[in-house]
């Protein structure tokens, strides 16, 4: 655990000091290219490295002081960031030393002391003479910088992600120039702005949240859980999927606290009949997996055996492979399954498929979820019949058919959603119809109130088609005659 831990450090370390090295590249382009003159009386390149250091090295204080407490990672970080700080800048040498004694308290009351945070710093007065788009740059290479920061010592705050956005829009603001289009009232600019910075930091806490490794829930999860309530039925199926989603809040959790985390699998096995709901539901599953952090993309790959195998021998395994890199960072989802695996043994190219598939599994471990699909008993012999997805695929969710009732509000849904008007008598004979084909395997579910409707719209277009002068209601209502048997 400690060997992962130091190993993310490392990477955090990494792009915070390519990022560093990019804002001094372009200082030193400012002499190498002839720009400043090096003889004149003016910043040398020292002076300006110095500038950015003493800066750099305020910002991520004032950064972690702004939560009352600077954790002995970002003391750390500090004093490694940037490594040349000792060698070139020889006015400051010591102030490892001065930053090894320094606490958020003394921060917060002295800091002013020894940082000028509304004075423009030095290096970038002269990066923004000579290169316009230095105060985007320098911006965008400081938010790497701060990200990095923030997220060390694996706790995401809110405080230092405010802070970090207040100094990265003062890098912009006292740099950049712009001239309305029109003139705007006081109170109609103040709102743009308000909402601006909300926006901004709404974006940066997601950012930071992520690299801490610990995840906030924001908009994304609300509006994927309305979303599945919204689905007409499938109660055990929304129960089973909050039971999922609690689990993984009390990891998410458990990290927080820095207790070891509870070995789950978070791939799944969704049984039933089709037009249950199935490729809805994962849909949304991509959804919640991106805002709890399971995934970081939160995107839904469908497939199924035509997508995955081949004609011929070894080409699978790299169409199988590509399917996988689309997924990766979101959720690949598998209809019919089982028709992958060969009961007989049989070479097809399907086991070549599923070890493909176990493979890519491992590999992503961290960043991809597989949902496969498909009838109840297939699925139950599919993965038994394949002892590396057995070990994988411990959770099953059942889609049961849908009841008349349900599949009769479905119709109404889908009359409310294109504007038509379903009559009682329509109602009544639609309800009917359902419950006569409820039982039927063939009829599809919600798939077969689909096609209905569409078998009904064309009826209705028909019986319209034959009236002098149809008003906009006869239009729009969906009477007995045009229910089909």
């Amino acid at each position: 655990m400690q060997t992962l831990l130091d190993n993310k450090k490392k990477k955090l370390f990494d792009e915070a000091y390519q990022a560093y090295l990019k804002i001094t590249k372009q200082i030193e382009d400012v002499y190498s290219e002839g720009i400043a003159d090096p003889f004149a009386d003016s910043p040398s390149v020292t002076d300006m490295i110095c500038s950015l250091d003493q800066y750099l090295q305020g910002c991520l204080l004032k950064i972690g002081a702004s939560d009352g407490v600077l954790s002995e990672e970002e003391l750390y970080f500090l004093t490694s960031l940037p490594d040349e700080f000792d060698e070139v800048c020889s006015r400051n040498r010591g102030y490892r030393r001065f930053i090894r004694q320094m606490t958020a308290e003394r921060f917060q009351t002295d800091g002013s002391q020894f940082y000028d945070f509304e004075k423009t710093p030095m290096f970038l007065e002269v990066l923004s003479q000579d290169f316009d788009d230095a105060p985007q740059m320098v911006r965008s290479n400081m938010e790497i910088i701060f990200q990095a920061f923030i997220a060390v010592d694996g706790a995401f705050s809110e405080s230092e992600a405010n802070t970090a956005l207040e100094i990265l829009n003062k890098i912009d603001r006292g740099e950049k120039k712009m001239v309305p289009e029109r003139e705007e009232t006081s109170e109609s600019s103040e709102i743009k702005k308000k909402d601006g910075e909300e926006k901004q930091k709404k974006e940066l806490s997601k950012k930071l949240s992520a690299q801490s490794g610990i995840y906030t829930e924001g908009d994304e999860m609300e509006s994927a859980l309305k979303e599945l309530e919204a689905l007409v039925g499938l109660s055990e199926v929304k129960s089973e999927v909050m039971s999922c989603i609690n689990l993984l809040r009390i990891n998410n959790m458990r990290r927080e606290k820095g207790l070891p985390l509870l070995q789950t699998s978070n791939h799944m096995v969704f049984t039933g009949h089709p037009g249950t709901g199935k490729t809805t539901v994962a849909r949304i599953m991509a959804k919640i997996f991106k805002s709890l952090g399971v995934v970081s993309k939160g995107q839904l790959v469908e497939t199924d055996r035509a997508g995955l195998v081949a004609g011929y021998m070894g080409q699978t395994a790299l169409k199988t492979a590509q399917v996988i890199k689309k997924a990766k960072g979101g959720v690949l989802f598998i209809d019919e399954a089982y028709s992958l695996s060969s009961e007989d043994g049989s070479n097809d190219y399907g086991r070549e498929a599923i070890d493909t598939l176990v493979k890519g599994m491992e590999d992503y471990r961290d960043d991809l979820v597989v949902i496969v699909a498909g009838y109840v008993d297939e699925m139950k012999k599919f993965i038994s019949m394949n002892p590396g997805l057995r070990s994988r695929f411990n959770k099953y969710i059942n889609f049961s058919d849908y009841s008349s009732e349900e599949m009769l509000e479905i119709l109404k849904r889908q009359c409310i959603k294109t504007e038509f008007i379903l009559s009682s008598e329509a109602e009544e004979a639609a309800r009917r119809y359902f419950e006569k084909n409820q039982t039927d395997p063939t009829f599809g579910n919600a798939r077969g109130v689909r096609n209905f409707f569409d078998r009904v719209v064309m009826n209705q277009a028909t019986r319209i088609l034959t009236l002098p002068n149809p008003s906009e209601i006869e239009f729009k209502t969906i009477k007995k005659e045009d229910i089909a048997d």
